[in-house]
């Protein structure tokens, strides 16, 4: 799941967007020039990998990247494919 989220262009070009402020969706989708409801459909995967977090502020979703989740990630692949002996 975790791998299957990473596996799409735009799923990664919105983590490098969250990785430097957080967003909200209709700005993601100017910013890659797709639509807002494209936008909710790559953010929902993302969310449910564990890569971005989503903040409510009054009646905006706000999300942002999260790097500890992904380090975890990254550090258990690394170990998977190359163990430790």
């Amino acid at each position: 799941m975790q791998l299957k989220a990473l596996s799409d262009r735009n799923r990664i070009l919105i983590l490098r967007m969250l990785a430097r402020n957080k967003e909200y969706g209709a700005k993601i989708a100017e910013y890659l020039g797709i639509t807002t409801a494209t936008v909710s459909h790559h953010l929902e995967l993302l969310k449910k990998a564990g890569f971005v977090k989503e903040e409510k502020v009054g009646t905006i979703k706000y999300f942002s990247y999260n790097q500890e989740h992904a380090e975890a990630t990254l550090k258990q692949l690394q170990e998977f494919i190359s163990p430790k002996l």
